[in-house]
């Protein structure tokens, strides 16, 4: 089975890892400063810190701008559950939004809709590594004087112009777990943009302590005095969020591939769309970036005229032995959205049993590449 996605790992990887397990330093490393000081410099971001997971950036981003009971965060119900849980782990509650059926990402007209005196915040998603209408969107959030958080786990290296997603809002937030363009396990990424949000992020990052102040030397792990304080103590509210060293040894080794991974990407990506074109098909469009959007390229979708189609269409490739897929299922239709969300969302129930996924990932070779186009092809001409 020609699988969805597959993380690009080569011998060279190891090397790092195994400088890891000979320092036997395993947290707070040399290679956590490395990719922060790297993501850092290549966003142009105010602030970076590695977490163990995107999961964990979105948690850390709902403590930042201080979420409680009462308020309401309007997020797209075509998305990934880590969203919703961050807001309702605060007491907050969600309110979710329609798509755009031309982009699956979050609908800037359907926001406005959604807005209300309780609403805190507004957390976006670039779904597959393209741009919402972030430029829309931050307009909205600075009228309304509300925080914008990116959910840009599709999207580290996409950009909105001349600009990095994950750098345009308040906060933004990366994943470099196992299925994305760059992978260190399950790990993740905090861009801090507003600088009023800088100081308390180490504090949650160190569960909840100013231990981040004390540490002066990794290597040796030496606690020294700062400010006349002999010890570090439990200043704030946090957990433990930061990523471990093994993981930020993987992602420095993906960071320095970082160009040929994107260029491979969109080579592909470009290949794909190319050759389905030819078919001047009525019966799918394909998910293209918007205008202004520089891509990831982290996700081939096609959408398809209808339910049936898409049934029949994922069937038939995973019969021949290629790994076509469906996406995401609408948080709001969830027996957990229930609780806090009872309206329908037509658009995004209109399309979302119609998105399948093509594999997409740098080692997909050119027979596995002819395979897929192939029986694409097939499959539109049996339909004729």
């Amino acid at each position: 089975m020609i699988p969805i996605s597959q993380p690009f790992i080569e011998k060279k990887d190891f090397k790092y890892i195994k400088k890891v397990l000979e320092n036997k330093i395993l947290t707070d490393g040399f290679f956590q400063k490395k990719c922060e000081n790297f993501i850092k410099k290549k966003l142009n971001s105010k602030f970076i810190a590695l977490t163990h997971s995107c999961t964990a950036a979105l948690e850390i981003s709902a403590i930042l701008i201080n979420l409680k009971k009462g308020d309401e965060v309007i997020i797209p119900s075509y998305g990934f559950v880590s969203v919703a849980n961050a807001i309702v782990l605060r007491g907050a509650t969600p309110i979710f939004a329609e798509v755009d059926p031309k982009s699956l990402n979050i609908s800037a007209e359907d926001i406005k809709k959604k807005i209300s005196h309780k609403t805190k915040a507004i957390f976006v998603i670039h779904y597959a590594g393209n741009s919402c209408e972030i430029q829309k969107i931050k307009q909205i959030t600075k009228d309304k004087k509300i925080y914008l958080i990116e959910d840009a786990a599709h999207a580290f290296n996409a950009k909105y112009k001349n600009k990095y997603l994950g750098t345009i809002g308040d906060i933004g937030v990366f994943s470099f777990h196992e299925t994305k363009n760059l992978v260190s396990g399950q790990g993740g990424c905090i861009s801090i943009n507003n600088k009023s949000l800088i100081t308390r992020v180490n504090y949650i990052l160190d569960k909840g302590t100013n231990r981040y102040e004390f540490i002066k030397n990794y290597r040796k792990k030496i606690i020294t005095a700062n400010n006349n304080k002999k010890y570090y103590s439990w200043v704030d509210i946090g957990s433990e969020y930061r990523a471990p060293e093994l993981s930020s040894a993987l992602l420095y080794s993906q960071l320095k591939k970082l160009n040929f991974i994107q260029k491979k990407r969109k080579t592909i990506w470009n290949y794909f769309k190319n050759e389905l074109i030819k078919l001047n098909s009525n019966l799918f469009t394909l998910l293209e970036p918007g205008k202004f959007s520089i891509s990831s390229y982290h996700l081939f979708i096609i959408i398809f005229k209808n339910d049936a189609l898409s049934k029949n269409f994922m069937s038939f490739m995973q019969n021949k032995g290629i790994a076509a897929t469906f996406h995401y299922v609408p948080l709001h239709k969830s027996k957990m959205a229930n609780k806090y969300f009872k309206k329908k969302l037509k658009v995004t129930e209109n399309i979302y049993t119609k998105v399948v996924r093509l594999p997409l990932f740098v080692g997909l070779k050119k027979e596995m590449i002819k395979k897929i186009i192939l029986n694409f092809k097939k499959f539109i001409d049996d339909q004729k």
